[in-house]
């Protein structure tokens, strides 16, 4: 494939990069409905009130580990818009949907609040379920390329007002990226096919290891710890796994512990991180090829402690 053209996506598939440990890392994602027009910064160049973009972003500097996306779907424009505050929690996890007849109302709505669970009974629903599809083709022609047509084909599949257009998720070599929401699960390079099973799976409350990138409540080598554990465990059920412990234990290494609450067991892996010995274009508007982060699985232990059933 020529230089002068190219998709940072196939660039990466034809790498052989494995996905896992590569999630966008945050607990609390606020996903606000724009149905106009996306420049390459979305939320800076979107033509929302001052005050209103005022109070996100006061709302994402003092919820800790907070993210934004503008969302939006193919249809035509009704005169009202959504609005989810999503914990993408580890236990628990929850969405809270408001319906605004104008952005203004997000003013005298209490996000912090929101994303604690401290909202209208009617508003939270543990059991909703949002799948976002990068589509922010201003930001990387790859998110256009292969994500909007796997929008498309969710949504005529039947997943309806459940999917949705998002801007930049993080990770445009990845495309099409696939979120589901509120467990914040990333998938990457997803097909057609794939999404089929992929949804199937987390209506089920099961995981889908080949193309999974890991949990947006966890750090990026937890991420990689989650994915070793169950790739060796063939634990797959979303809640099957608890994090117990992290602990970097070199530059470069971490010791990480999840239980099984249903089974008392405990499973330890050792992970390390190197740095990939090709070279690549991570954008379509890159300039200068770079390596990569890789994390490899160097220690597995499970142990067995009937004390920590149902931990």
């Amino acid at each position: 494939m020529s230089k002068s053209f190219f998709y940072c996506s196939e660039l990466s598939r034809q790498r052989g990069e494995p996905p896992y440990g590569t999630a966008s890392a945050g607990d609390v994602w606020l996903l606000l409905e724009y149905p106009y027009w996306w420049g390459t910064q979305a939320f800076a160049d979107s033509a929302l009130p001052a005050d209103v973009k005022a109070h996100l972003t006061h709302a994402l500097e003092t919820i800790p580990r907070s993210r934004l996306l503008l969302i939006k779907q193919d249809r035509p424009r009704r005169p009202q818009l959504k609005f989810f505050v999503v914990r993408a929690a580890e236990d628990k996890p929850f969405s809270a949907e408001f319906t605004l007849d104008d952005y203004t109302q997000l003013l005298q709505l209490d996000i912090a609040g929101a994303a604690t669970g401290r909202a209208h009974k009617t508003a939270i629903d543990p059991a909703r379920q949002l799948f976002l599809i990068c589509t922010h083709g201003r930001r990387d022609k790859c998110c256009a390329k292969f994500g909007y047509p796997l929008y498309k084909s969710l949504r005529a599949a039947g997943a309806g007002a459940n999917v949705w257009q998002s801007t930049h998720v993080g990770g445009d070599r990845f495309a099409a990226n696939l979120v589901c929401f509120p467990h914040g699960l990333f998938y990457a390079r997803v097909t057609e096919v794939d999404a089929q099973t992929i949804t199937a799976a987390y209506r089920t409350q099961q995981l889908v290891l080949n193309r999974y990138r890991g949990r947006a409540c966890y750090t990026q080598p937890v991420q990689a710890a989650e994915y070793f554990v169950r790739a060796e465990s063939g634990l797959l059920t979303l809640d099957a796994l608890r994090l117990r412990a992290r602990a970097r234990i070199a530059d470069n290494s971490w010791r990480v512990v999840f239980n099984a609450p249903a089974t008392g067991s405990s499973y330890e892996v050792t992970i390390s991180s190197r740095v990939s010995e090709f070279h690549q274009l991570l954008t379509c508007a890159a300039l200068e090829e770079k390596s990569v982060v890789q994390f490899g699985l160097d220690h597995y232990r499970v142990t067995h402690d009937p004390a920590l059933a149902h931990v």
